[in-house]
């Protein structure tokens, strides 16, 4: 992903017509693992289907109507980089939801 992004990234910066720039590609067998600022996830995965995740788009469990699960546990994997913001837009698509929906009608967000 990282080298994808950089050759993307790269023709953005030669668009823009620097006297210098350097890029600096992850290893191939680069690791989060042994960093501090590893940001783990994972635990109650967001999807579509209640076999193979915890919770919905909403980050309603699929299995207690009243329980939304907000964090980056939803995330199937981690990046590689800081996911405050992804968590943030997901929290207030979440709160979004249960504030116009569910609290009208409580129940399922998203029936299976």
């Amino acid at each position: 992903m990282s080298h994808y992004l950089l050759a993307k990234l790269e023709g953005v910066i030669k668009a823009m017509n620097p006297t210098h720039y350097e890029m600096h590609p992850r290893p191939r067998n680069f690791t989060i693992v042994p960093y501090q600022s590893t940001h783990n996830t994972g635990g109650t995965m967001m999807g579509s289907d209640p076999k193979t995740s915890v919770v919905n788009r909403y980050l309603q469990a699929w299995g207690a109507d009243n329980l939304f699960i907000q964090g980056a546990s939803v995330f199937p994997q981690q990046h590689g980089y800081n996911p405050t913001g992804t968590v943030g837009a997901l929290a207030y698509w979440s709160a979004k939801a249960i504030t116009t929906t569910y609290l009208k009608n409580p129940g399922p967000l998203v029936h299976a």
